[in-house]
C-alpha cells in the first residue's frame, strides 16, 4: 500500500467514526426526549393489608409468631399493661394469638375484602381485640391477667400500630434484598 491508499483508508475511517458518533449522540438525544415525555408515577401511601414476609406460609408464620412474642412481651413489659404467671405460659399466649390472627386475617381478605377497604383494616384491630380477649378470658383464664380492661385495648392498639410499621420496613429491606 502506497501513502495516498493509507490517506483514503484513513480519512473513510475517521469519516465512518464521526457518522457513528453523530448516531449515538442522536439517539442519546432522542432517549432523553422519551424520558422526558415519559410520565413519573405518582407517589402514593401503599397500605399492605394482610402482607406476607415469605410465600412459604410455614416461614410467614415463624417470621410473624417471631415479631408478634418479640413486640408484645416489650410492649408488656414496658408498659406494665399485664401479668402472667411465667414465660412459657406467655409464649403459648402468643403462639395461640398468632395462629388464631392467621387464620382470621386471611378469612376477611378471602371473603370481606371490601370491608377491609371500607373500613380502612380497623376491622383487623376489632378483630385482633377480640381474639385477645377472648384468649385472656377463657384460654389463659388464671395464667395472664391486663391490669385493667383498657389496658388490652391500648396494648392491642400500640402492638398493632408498631407492628404494622415494622413489618413493613422489614418486607421492604426483604424485597431490596431478594428475599422473599
Amino acid at each position: 500500500m502506497d501513502n495516498n491508499q493509507k490517506k483514503e483508508n484513513s480519512a473513510e475511517e475517521k469519516a465512518e467514526i464521526e457518522n457513528l458518533l453523530k448516531a449515538i449522540e442522536e439517539l442519546e438525544k432522542a432517549k432523553k426526549e422519551d424520558d422526558n415525555n415519559k410520565k413519573r408515577p405518582r407517589n402514593f401511601i401503599a397500605i399492605e393489608f394482610g402482607g406476607v414476609f415469605h410465600h412459604n406460609f410455614y416461614v410467614n408464620f415463624v417470621f410473624n409468631f417471631i415479631l408478634n412474642l418479640t413486640l408484645s412481651y416489650t410492649i408488656i413489659e414496658l408498659f406494665n399493661f399485664a401479668d402472667y404467671d411465667n414465660i412459657v405460659v406467655f409464649i403459648l399466649f402468643i403462639l395461640f394469638y398468632t395462629i388464631s390472627e392467621t387464620f382470621y386475617r386471611s378469612y376477611v381478605l378471602l371473603n370481606y375484602f371490601q370491608y377491609v377497604i371500607k373500613s380502612f383494616g380497623f376491622i383487623f384491630y376489632f378483630g385482633y381485640v377480640i381474639i385477645v380477649y377472648l384468649l385472656d378470658s377463657f384460654v389463659f383464664v388464671d395464667s395472664i391477667h391486663f391490669n385493667e380492661g383498657s389496658y388490652l385495648v391500648v396494648f392491642v392498639g400500640i402492638f398493632t400500630i408498631i407492628r404494622y410499621i415494622l413489618s413493613t420496613l422489614l418486607r421492604q429491606n426483604f424485597r431490596k434484598r431478594n428475599l422473599r
